[in-house]
C-alpha cells in the first residue's frame, strides 16, 4: 500500500554525516587504512525542492548522493564500525539494512554515465525493468498486465523526448539520447524524489538545453550533484557546496555563484555567463 506523504514536509535529512572508504588492507590483516570522503554533513530537502550540490572533482558530490538513495548497501552494514557515521531519513524514515529496499522505491537515481544504467537489448526493456520490479515488489496485479507496461513506458519515453524510441538497440543511441533513456528507467515507475549525478557532463550545447529545460519541468524533489555553475544557476534556488568533504555553503544560488573569490577559494570558477564581468 502507497503511503501517505501529504504531513511530510522533509523529503530528506542528512545528519551528522560522515563516509570513509576502505582503502586496502596491509600485509598485517588486523590493519586496516580508509579515506574520509565526507566529514559532518548536515541538510535537509524539503518536499518539492530543487537543490544542485556543487564542487570539485573529489569534493566528495557522488558518494554522498550514493548514500542518499540508498546505493552504498555494502557500507551501510559497517557503518558504526567502519565507514563513518550519522544518519540520513527519506520522508522521517531513518534508513537502515531492514528498510533499505523499500527507502529505495522513493527514489530515481540516474547515473553520471547511461551505460552503467542501460543494460537491456532494447531501449523498452531498459525501461519496463524498473517498473516491472517496482510493481512486483508492491504485490501490483499490472505486474502482469503487458497493456499497462507498454503503455506506461511509451507515455515515460514521450515525456522524455524519446518518443518511438522504445525498439532501438540502447547501445546505439546518441550519448544524449542515452541520457534521456537513463532518466527513463528512473521516471517509469514515479519514484518522489530524483536524484541526478553530473546530467551534463559529456553532452552537446544543444542536448545540454534540452536536458536541463525537461529536468527543470519536472514536478518532484530533486538533488543533481554537479561542477557546471551554469546548470546550477539555471537549475535550483539553493546549492548546496562541497569541499574536501565538508559542507563550506549552503543558500541562495545566484547570490554565491557570482562570488568569484569564495568559489576560487573553493575549486570552482564563475559560470560562464559571468566571467566577462563579474569580478568581486
Amino acid at each position: 500500500m502507497e503511503e501517505n506523504f501529504n504531513f511530510i514536509t522533509e523529503a530528506i535529512k542528512v545528519e551528522n554525516f560522515s563516509f570513509r572508504y576502505m582503502q586496502a588492507k596491509r600485509q598485517n590483516y588486523h590493519i586496516l587504512s580508509y579515506k574520509e570522503v565526507l566529514k559532518n554533513i548536515n541538510f535537509t530537502v524539503n518536499v518539492g525542492e530543487k537543490i544542485s550540490i556543487i564542487g570539485p572533482n573529489g569534493a566528495g558530490k557522488s558518494t554522498l548522493l550514493l548514500n542518499i538513495a540508498g546505493l552504498m548497501e555494502e557500507y551501510l552494514k559497517e557503518n558504526k564500525n567502519n565507514s563513518g557515521g550519522g544518519n540520513i531519513y527519506i520522508f522521517g524514515k531513518q534508513m537502515n539494512l531492514k528498510n533499505i529496499y523499500d527507502i529505495r522505491e522513493n527514489i530515481g537515481f540516474v547515473f553520471q554515465n547511461p551505460d552503467d544504467q542501460l543494460f537491456s537489448t532494447s531501449v523498452f526493456e531498459d525501461v519496463a525493468f524498473g517498473l516491472v520490479n517496482f510493481l512486483k515488489k508492491n504485490n501490483d496485479l499490472r505486474a502482469s498486465n503487458m497493456q499497462y507496461i507498454k503503455d506506461t513506458v511509451i507515455e515515460t519515453l514521450n515525456k522524455v523526448n524519446l518518443k518511438n524510441k522504445e525498439d532501438e538497440i540502447p547501445h546505439f543511441l546518441s550519448f544524449g539520447e542515452k541520457k534521456l533513456a537513463a532518466l527513463a528507467t528512473a521516471l517509469s515507475y514515479n519514484p518522489k524524489i530524483l536524484i541526478l549525478d553530473e546530467p551534463s557532463s559529456n553532452l552537446d550545447p544543444k542536448n545540454r538545453e534540452n536536458f536541463i529545460n525537461l529536468i527543470k519541468s519536472l514536478n518532484k524533489t530533486m538533488i543533481i550533484s554537479t561542477h557546471d555553475m551554469d546548470l546550477a544557476y539555471e537549475f535550483s534556488e539553493r546549492c548546496i557546496i562541497l569541499n574536501n568533504g565538508e559542507i563550506v555553503y549552503d543558500g541562495i544560488t545566484k547570490e554565491i555563484l557570482k562570488n568569484k573569490e569564495f568559489l576560487l577559494e573553493n575549486g570552482l570558477d564563475l559560470p560562464l555567463s559571468f566571467r566577462s564581468y563579474v569580478n568581486v
